[in-house]
This record gives structure tokens, sequence and C-alpha cells, in this order.
């Protein structure tokens, strides 16, 4: 027989004998919770693997908050806080992380839940929701790149390539040349070109309030009159235009003026349904007290 594993839990055998015939089957597999706590000392990557979190359940920690902390403004003594399922084959192999069940954040002397609920057991539909029952998704993103730096912000400024005072009608986000740019909401894109002062840049229409737009790209990646996710990759950082070096602006504008994002105040999250609260509410209760629970390990 030919036997074919295309991950470490599930395998294919094909018999080669008088009747060929194949069958799926899987290895044995375990669930094991794990739960961790840890602060902030370096940055959220290298803490979180000192306290023992896996890099899997790592990443989506930052997916949990990324609509409700800024991770590059995190403070030394910040705490994060984890429960999650790790799948292992045969008691030994990691198998990756099954789902992470729920979480926590402190940051800026605030706390942050998160815990992970299924709406919709038919459709397997879920999400996290706060410790009220508002979902931890907002609107838009908190900038359109994972790993950046700021380095000029919205407001009057001296321009680096035309050398005078010129209004700067956007945020600079700096990364490496290829950096994916992600479209910070859901929307309609209604431009993508390019102009001798934005270089390459995606223009993206939300709803009747919102637009926002990406430039300088060195590559363009969606097309005119493409709806795209929130999160979806548009295009990947360059310097095109008037740029002195890698970077996108990020221009939002409401009701169609030009407003600083990093000041405007956005929509909320949406609650979870009314007939749905109750039960979650009791669902999350003995979460929140595994949670509050859990101490730093020195």
């Amino acid at each position: 027989s030919f036997v074919y594993q295309p991950n470490v839990v599930d395998y294919i055998v094909v018999h080669l004998t008088d009747s060929i015939y194949a069958y799926t089957a899987q290895r044995k597999v375990s669930v094991v919770e794990k739960a961790f706590a840890g602060s902030i000392e370096n940055n959220l990557t290298v803490d979180a693997q000192a306290a023992g979190i896996s890099q899997n359940a790592t990443y989506q920690l930052g997916q949990i908050f990324d609509y409700t902390i800024d991770f590059f403004r995190l403070q030394k003594g910040d705490v994060f806080k984890i429960i999650y399922d790790e799948r292992y084959v045969e008691d030994t192999i990691f198998a990756g992380v099954e789902k992470v069940k729920a979480a926590y954040f402190e940051w800026e002397g605030k706390k942050y839940y998160a815990f992970n609920y299924t709406t919709d057991t038919i459709k397997g539909t879920n999400g996290f929701y706060d410790e009220n029952g508002n979902m931890m998704k907002r609107m838009f993103l908190k900038s359109p790149l994972d790993i950046f730096r700021i380095t000029s912000k919205f407001g009057m400024r001296f321009h680096p390539v035309l050398h005078r005072m010129k209004g700067h009608f956007g945020t600079d986000y700096a990364a490496p040349t290829g950096t994916p740019i992600r479209v910070t909401a859901a929307g309609t894109v209604i431009e993508a070109g390019h102009t001798s002062g934005n270089g390459n840049y995606v223009k993206v229409r939300h709803n009747n309030t919102y637009t926002t737009q990406y430039l300088h790209m060195s590559r363009i990646i969606a097309r005119k009159g493409q709806h795209v996710a929130q999160g979806e990759v548009i295009g990947l950082v360059g310097s095109t235009g008037l740029a002195t070096g890698p970077h996108v602006c990020y221009r939002f504008w409401k009701n169609g003026v030009q407003v600083d994002p990093l000041k405007e105040k956005l929509p909320d999250a949406v609650p979870i349904d009314d007939k749905l609260k109750a039960p979650y509410l009791e669902y999350i209760k003995p979460l929140k007290a595994q949670l509050d629970n859990l101490q730093i390990s020195k």
C-alpha cells in the first residue's frame, strides 16, 4: 500500500493489491488546554514567548485585539493573558492551536477582555466579544500595516521633497519595501492608479460617510471596482511619487472632508444579538474568573 500524509493529523491509504482501493483516516488527536499570563518588557512577540505562549497563539492574540489596542504604543508593565486549546497527535506531536477561548489585555490603564463565542451552531459562526457582549471587531483597523513606525502625522509640515511648508493631510507609516498594505475596512475600490505626487495608490469607499486612500505603493494589487474585505492586502509598500523612502501615506475622509484618523472617534463595535446575550454572559463567567486568577510566572 501507499500512504500519503498531507499533514500531521490526516493520512490517505491507497491499497495496491488485486483490487485497488483507498481510504482516508486520522491519527489519534488529543486536545490540551493552555493558560498563560505575561507582561510587556520588550515587545509582545518576545514577552509572549517568554511566558510560554506558542507562536501561533501569540499571532491570534494580536489579531483579537487588533481593533482596540495599538501594539506599537505598548508600555512596560502592560499585562496579557490567554486561554487556548492545543492539539497533539499521539499525545506528543504538536498539531497546532485548536482555538483561543479567551484573552485579556491591560493597556493604558484599561482592561480589555475577549471571549470566543459561537453565535450559530449550525453554520459554525463564531466571533470574539468583550465582557459586555460587544464584538471586538471595529469598523476600522488601527493602521494599514502590521509592522510600522509613524514618521509624519496629519497637519502642517516641512515637505521633505518640495522643501517648503505644506499641509500633510495623511499619516505616514514607514515600513520596508514590499510590506503588505491592508485595507482598514471593507469597501469598494473606486480608484487604483498612478499620479506624479501620489505614486501608485488605491482609494476605497467604505460607505456614504467614510473613504480611505493608500499612497506610494511599489505594487498595486487591488483593482478598480473590486470589493475588498477588512484586512485584505490591496498593495505593497513602496516609495513611488513624492517620497523619500518606503512608506504608505494613509488618508482618511469623513463626509468628504479629510480628517486625522488617529484623533477621529470611529464607529463602535456591534453588540451580540439580544437573544444571545443572557446565555453569552453565563458562558463567559468561568472563563473570566479563570483569566482574573491567572498569575504572571516569575
